[in-house]
């Protein structure tokens, strides 16, 4: 198959199936409350297709980059069945729901790509990038570049080794063997118990340079383990993001967020990764990436998304009372007309911008 159609078809695929799972989740726990749902919509408006079946329509539109659930009576709590008028548990259940469903999948798809072989490092060189001032490193004289061959004699083949074990000696001398520009020489130092916040023990930046990797695939069980922890993981480093911006642990380009475009750009780069390599890897762990992102992002206690209306619930809950319906109904439609803007300029910089090549570590 032509790298094109097929990146166009994995874009497609993956982009409707966690639009479609987010939304049955609210979906499904909203039948299971009792509100009445008026519409399950895949696409925005214009309207494509659609046929009703009992009291929801089902509809297909025109434009692809979302979906939605219309619940009736959304800010207004007169009528029994609307969603205004459910109780707050079952409000902020419904809510829960599609974001709770996209890391489900997600974890589904981090299983399938653990199972189906992830690149494991067998062998590296563990190269220096940065060395801390006033670090224990910097105090041995360790110095960027240099490569990281021994700790007490045991042989470093990968940086989780090194971390390994350095940690097993927090505060106590070690000597490390190190090759520089050829020649090998051995420092001693003593790794710190309680470093500044991003240092680390021994005050460097490592990373594994000429490293050799193969596919290696865990039994289902283990995959699903490392899955869900994967998945947890991911999401908590997604809300660190921003305190590692502002300390400058993370580069502000390294954490730009990404628009559809730029959905696409990673897409391509996964299918091209396995047409090239074999692997199946990087389109499953791209998809376990986006559920994860788009979970995280839907609950952020933004107007228009879930997490926003999720904060009204909270409010009501501390106030003791309903906001005004046509008050809050105003603040998601501004959320929304902002949020779209947002993705407009995210993915105009998307474009003048491209995302930079991902390194799968497939070869």
């Amino acid at each position: 198959m032509d790298q094109t159609l097929a990146s166009v078809a994995y874009f497609a695929v993956l982009l409707w199936v966690m639009v479609f799972v987010h939304e049955l989740g609210h979906f499904l726990t909203a039948k299971l409350a009792g509100v009445k749902v008026e519409e399950f919509g895949l696409g925005f408006p214009p309207r494509l297709w659609a046929f009703r079946r009992g009291e929801t329509e089902y509809s297909i539109n025109l434009l692809p980059l979302g979906g939605f659930v219309r619940l009736l009576g959304e800010e207004d709590p007169s009528e029994p069945r609307s969603f205004a008028h459910a109780p707050k548990l079952a409000r902020t259940i419904i809510l829960l729901a599609g974001s709770a469903m996209n890391v489900v999948l997600a974890i589904l798809l981090f299983t399938s790509a653990f199972v189906a072989g992830y690149p494991a490092l067998v062998r590296s060189d563990v190269t220096i990038e940065r060395v801390a001032p006033d670090s224990p490193a910097e105090q041995a004289g360790v110095e960027p570049g240099d490569v990281v061959r021994q700790v007490n004699g045991t042989p470093i083949d990968t940086s989780e080794t090194l971390v390994t074990e350095t940690r097993q000696r927090l505060g106590r001398s070690i000597t490390l063997a190190l090759e520089r520009d050829g020649r090998t020489l051995t420092v001693s130092l003593v790794p710190r118990v309680d470093p500044p916040p991003g240092e680390g023990a021994l005050g460097v930046q490592i990373a594994n340079r000429n490293a050799v990797v193969q596919p290696r695939s865990l039994p289902l069980g283990e995959a699903l383990v490392r899955a869900a922890g994967q998945a947890g993981q991911m999401a908590a480093f997604t809300l660190y993001v921003p305190v590692l911006v502002l300390r400058n642990v993370l580069p502000a380009e390294a954490a730009r967020p990404v628009g559809p475009i730029g959905i696409y750009q990673v897409a391509s780069q996964a299918v091209e990764e396995t047409m090239q390599s074999g692997w199946w890897f990087p389109p499953l762990w791209t998809g376990g990436v986006l559920g994860v992102g788009l979970a995280v992002a839907n609950l952020l206690p933004i107007p228009g998304l879930d997490g926003g209306r999720l904060l009204f619930v909270l409010i009501e809950a501390l106030r003791g009372r309903r906001i005004d319906p046509r008050r809050e109904g105003l603040v998601h439609l501004v959320g929304m007309i902002l949020l779209m803007s947002l993705v407009l300029f995210i993915s105009y910089r998307d474009i003048v911008a491209p995302l930079e090549r991902i390194d799968w570590g497939t070869r």
